[in-house]
């Protein structure tokens, strides 16, 4: 089942096209138990599922930055430290 939260994301730029992709995954711990000779064990695996991908352009990025700029300052967090 595809989740409908994402706890990760990536940023990719393109310099040659001035595009930014942004892309979201829900990482979690995937367990499967299996017993053997009486003992059980557990065999887990990290699995990320993708929420979405979203491109931004060059108009897109910059409205971003000024948009995240501003809440950090609204939070009294200075980003330049």
């Amino acid at each position: 089942m595809k989740p409908v939260f994402a706890n990760t994301f990536n940023v990719t730029s393109n310099k040659g096209k001035a595009e930014v992709a942004l892309s979201f995954a829900h990482i979690y711990t995937e367990h499967n138990f299996s017993m053997k000779q009486g003992t059980l064990t557990d065999v887990s695996a990290q699995v990320a599922d993708e929420v979405a991908s979203v491109l931004i352009t060059k108009d897109g990025v910059v409205a971003l930055a000024r948009l995240l700029n501003k809440v950090c300052a609204d939070w009294g967090i200075d980003i330049e430290e």
